[in-house]
């Protein structure tokens, strides 16, 4: 549980550029903890269903999948403690902050650092899912899953052709899955 703890506590203060952006450090610290491409493609999943932010949904989830509830309890309390920290202090410096050239930068800068995390982890999942392989190392053992380039062809096309809402987009993606591989 202390492993756990400390590991979504470092998860929260570092986690930058909200919660798609902290993927790819969840994924990388739950790869310590254990966690598999699979179970962590399942917690994207997941999180795409269930409400909430994605570092507490993800700290819930690890927490229950390696100590049940109270790890759970303690992961999730984990990685809210930075916020608990930062946005009082936040909102007592607003004003300095805003005005501060040099910070605002840094920001600027970590804009596009954290949509290249965001497209690592989704290229990361599409490789697991299409062509089941945890890297681009590992071409030689790639094997195309048709049923899941099916299924990520026709949610990207409904996205890019119509906008449709992400949550209808999600529940189909799991009908097509559930139609394809269970019947």
């Amino acid at each position: 549980m202390i492993t756990i703890f400390l590991t979504f506590l470092k998860i929260g203060f570092l986690g930058f550029g909200g919660g798609y952006a902290m993927l790819s450090l969840i994924f990388q610290e739950s790869e310590t903890l254990g966690m598999t491409v699979q179970q962590f493609a399942d917690l994207n999943a997941l999180d795409g269903l269930i409400p909430g932010p994605i570092a507490i949904n993800s700290a819930t989830y690890l927490g229950q999948l390696y100590g049940g509830f109270w790890t759970a309890l303690a992961a999730t309390a984990a990685v809210c403690v930075p916020s608990l920290v930062f946005v009082p202090l936040y909102m007592h410096f607003e004003q300095r902050i805003n005005d501060n050239w040099f910070l605002t930068a840094i920001l600027d800068g970590i804009k596009p650092a954290s949509a290249g995390l965001i497209l690592a982890v989704a290229l990361s999942l599409m490789l697991l899912t299409v062509f089941g392989i945890n890297g681009l190392g590992a071409w030689r053992s790639a094997h195309l899953d048709w049923s899941s380039l099916l299924v990520l062809g026709v949610v990207f096309f409904l996205d890019a052709k119509y906008h449709v809402n992400p949550v209808w987009l999600i529940l189909l993606a799991g009908v097509i899955g559930a139609v394809v591989y269970y019947l």
